[in-house]
């Protein structure tokens, strides 16, 4: 009897992938392989011009880069006017009619005034003193607005007449100032001092412990005797 051929087979087709279920995590995404990446240096081996930057080189930096294509430049701040040397010297002008010499910084140092009427006082340069018919006028410039407020003004204007025994009325103009009770006194410490750091390095026996033992002087610890 002829034989019967194998039962033929069926090829299965490769099997799907399954997707994962909802608490499943989903298979990670295949990271693209590792770039070489130099190591960095450490802050210490930055070059000077690095590590030695200041707010000025940035400020100034920041105004000679260009700006990015498609984006307006933005000028940067100017920087702030350095104080100037005064354009004149003090000159004191007595007012006989006051029995006074003249001397603003002295007489608004010593005013009996407290908080912003006294900063009024100790910041104000006199321009003119004027007296005529029993009635005298101050003229001072103010460098800061906010301080020629009228209550401020009234108070310096009191003090002023208790000060010289009659009615004083004060104007005030905004200005740069110099000649100004705050200068004069700022001055005097910045001079102090240098007398007490000269007093110091001459001092014999200083200088003997500088030359025999190597002694320094700690920077900033030489302070004027009080007056």
């Amino acid at each position: 009897a002829p034989r019967s051929a194998p039962p033929a087979v069926a090829a299965s087709a490769p099997a799907k992938p399954r997707a994962p279920a909802p608490w499943e995590d989903a298979p990670a995404a295949s990271a693209p392989p590792p770039r070489y990446e130099p190591p960095s240096a450490p802050d210490d081996d930055l070059p000077p011009w690095v590590t030695e930057f200041s707010d000025d080189t940035a400020s100034a930096l920041a105004q000679e880069m260009p700006a990015p294509v498609g984006s307006e430049r933005v000028a940067a701040p100017p920087a702030p006017a350095r104080p100037v040397a005064p354009p004149r010297a003090y000159v004191k002008l007595p007012v006989p009619a006051l029995d006074w010499d003249g001397d603003w910084p002295a007489v608004a140092a010593l005013l009996p005034l407290r908080g912003v009427a006294q900063q009024l006082a100790v910041q104000a340069e006199l321009i003119e003193c004027a007296h005529q018919d029993h009635v005298t006028l101050f003229r001072v410039r103010v460098p800061i607005d906010t301080w020629r407020s009228s209550a401020n003004v009234d108070k310096l204007a009191a003090a002023l007449s208790e000060r010289f025994g009659r009615k004083v009325s004060v104007e005030t103009e905004l200005g740069p100032v110099w000649h100004t009770a705050s200068a004069e006194a700022q001055a005097r410490r910045e001079a102090d001092q240098r007398q007490a750091e000269r007093t110091i390095d001459d001092d014999p026996f200083v200088r003997s412990m500088m030359r025999d033992f190597g002694a320094v002087i700690v920077p900033g610890s030489i302070t004027p005797a009080a007056h």
